[in-house]
């Protein structure tokens, strides 16, 4: 997973910074990491859901936001659902905790809540624990489109 985000980061000619820190799993550890190395920025978050028909999409909002779940039926079409931290190893590679934003195979869908881009930085991890990535919030739009998955915007 860390490949092929850094090499969407590349390929969309996005600046970023990578920090190095103990691994986060949680986001008192995430204010930690933000406090001791003065990150500036929201820390997004990664839900891996799950349709009833078992499509797979990740979600991305920011820290502490929760997913509408009657909003993204409305969106997709059908009712989704949390998937399990087993079907996100499976699935991604990713460990619950530190699903990243992108990078994934075509047949994940990414639903971007449009919240995201009111900041100016955006703090993500790259399916490692212990690496944070920092990028302009509104580059995300670029790194999308050179994504090869459905985008839909919530």
């Amino acid at each position: 997973m860390y490949d092929r985000v850094i090499n969407l980061l590349k390929e969309a000619n996005v600046e970023y910074n990578r920090y190095k820190h103990q691994p986060i799993l949680d986001y008192d550890t995430a204010k930690e990491v933000k406090d001791k190395y003065n990150l500036s920025g929201v820390e997004s978050k990664s839900l891996f859901i799950k349709s009833k028909s078992d499509e797979y999409y990740i979600f991305i909002t920011v820290e502490n936001k929760k997913m509408d779940s009657k909003r993204v039926k409305k969106l997709i079409g059908e009712k989704v659902s949390i998937a399990s931290g087993e079907e996100l190893l499976k699935k991604t590679g990713c460990i619950p905790g530190c699903a990243s934003p992108f990078g994934y195979d075509k047949d994940i869908s990414i639903i971007v809540d449009r919240e995201i881009f009111n900041y100016n930085k955006f703090l993500f991890s790259p399916g490692i624990a212990e690496i944070t990535i920092q990028i302009k919030s509104e580059d995300l739009r670029k790194i999308l489109e050179v994504s090869n998955n459905n985008v839909i915007y919530y």
